[in-house]
């Protein structure tokens, strides 16, 4: 599963690394978080970054994650996440940069999602072979 936390904190340092307040460069950051996704992601296209609010544009896109992050996403929340990313990325002039770090969020999203499911469904089955072995047992 995605750490949460990490994904906070490469959001806050390549805000403090764009806007000047970071001591760190791009090098370390690439060290520090071990070229993660999200940190690529956000690094890519700067040529279309400094079209925008970067600022404002990563504050919307963390404010959407942290909406939708850690939970049981449905089939229904699905279609909301995919009809919103498309109305934030138009909304943002369709940028590559925007694009590029929204969609990576949606990847997040959905590996989360994928590996919490497939771990429900590994506790399902243990209970079922264990409430066999029960009645087993019982018999």
């Amino acid at each position: 599963m995605v750490d949460q936390k990490m994904i906070a904190r490469i959001f806050t340092d390549f805000r403090n690394l764009y806007t000047g307040k970071a001591v760190a460069g791009i090098h370390a950051l690439c060290e520090k978080y071990k070229n993660h996704r999200m940190l690529m992601a956000l690094l890519s296209n700067m040529d279309e970054a400094v079209k925008l609010d970067v600022p404002a544009a990563m504050k919307e896109i963390y404010s959407f994650y942290k909406e939708y992050r850690g939970l049981d996403l449905t089939d229904e929340d699905w279609a909301v996440i995919v009809q919103s990313v498309a109305r934030m990325a138009t909304d943002n002039g369709d940028n590559r940069w925007y694009r590029g770090v929204i969609l990576e969020i949606v990847n997040i999203l959905e590996s989360d999602d994928r590996e919490r499911r497939r771990i429900a469904k590994e506790v399902e089955k243990e209970m079922e072979e264990a409430a066999r072995a029960a009645e087993q047992e019982a018999a």
